[in-house]
């Protein structure tokens, strides 16, 4: 009996001491794998300038990642969230790029292939808006295995098709949402 309490203690010593790669298959996705998706995306940026709020993990070593949006989040500080090509390596994540000048302009990244495009704000008035500056709808969120509704508000005119840009009833969190209908939006996760 003796000698089994010791082999049981011995065995779970030897499993706690195992390094955290042996007990995972996830392997940390690192500032430099970041760097280079956004300079695919058109944006000159090296891997100091990123900095990642928490380790983030992927399947593989080297998945391929691709920027999905990008905002300003303080000064010369933009937010950039990106996501593995094929969706089951990793989840969506957020990073901060930091950057000497002011770089962010309406929340995109005025170098490279990502310029800000500023289009003229629709008239309220033209025919065909259904999304109205200040008026609620409901976003409809799709990502992976996830599917969220939540009540905004919206930030600017918009018809079927277009995106616009929405924010929370708190005004706390924007979005980029696509008009379906009449207070119905789309985005993705």
């Amino acid at each position: 009996m003796k000698h089994e309490k010791i082999l049981g203690s011995l065995l779970l010593f030897a499993a706690l001491n195992l390094p955290v790669e042996a007990a995972t298959s996830r392997e940390i996705i690192t500032a430099a794998q970041v760097a280079a998706a956004i300079r695919n995306a058109g944006v000159d940026v090296s891997a100091g300038q990123v900095a990642l709020p928490t380790y983030v993990v992927a399947k593989t070593g080297a998945p391929a990642l691709r920027v999905e949006s990008v905002g300003p989040w303080r000064g010369n500080i933009a937010s950039v969230r990106l996501q593995c090509v094929v969706s089951d390596e990793c989840l969506p994540f957020v990073v901060t790029v930091h950057t000497d000048q002011k770089s962010v302009v309406e929340g995109v990244f005025v170098a490279g292939n990502m310029k800000a495009s500023r289009r003229p704000p629709i008239d309220a008035h033209s025919s065909g808006v259904v999304a109205h500056i200040g008026s609620p709808a409901v976003l409809l969120l799709d990502g992976g295995h996830m599917h969220i509704q939540l009540a905004v508000i919206c930030l600017e005119n918009g018809i079927v098709g277009q995106t616009i840009r929405v924010a929370g009833k708190a005004h706390q969190q924007t979005y980029l949402a696509e008009v379906c209908s009449d207070g119905l939006l789309r985005g993705k996760l």
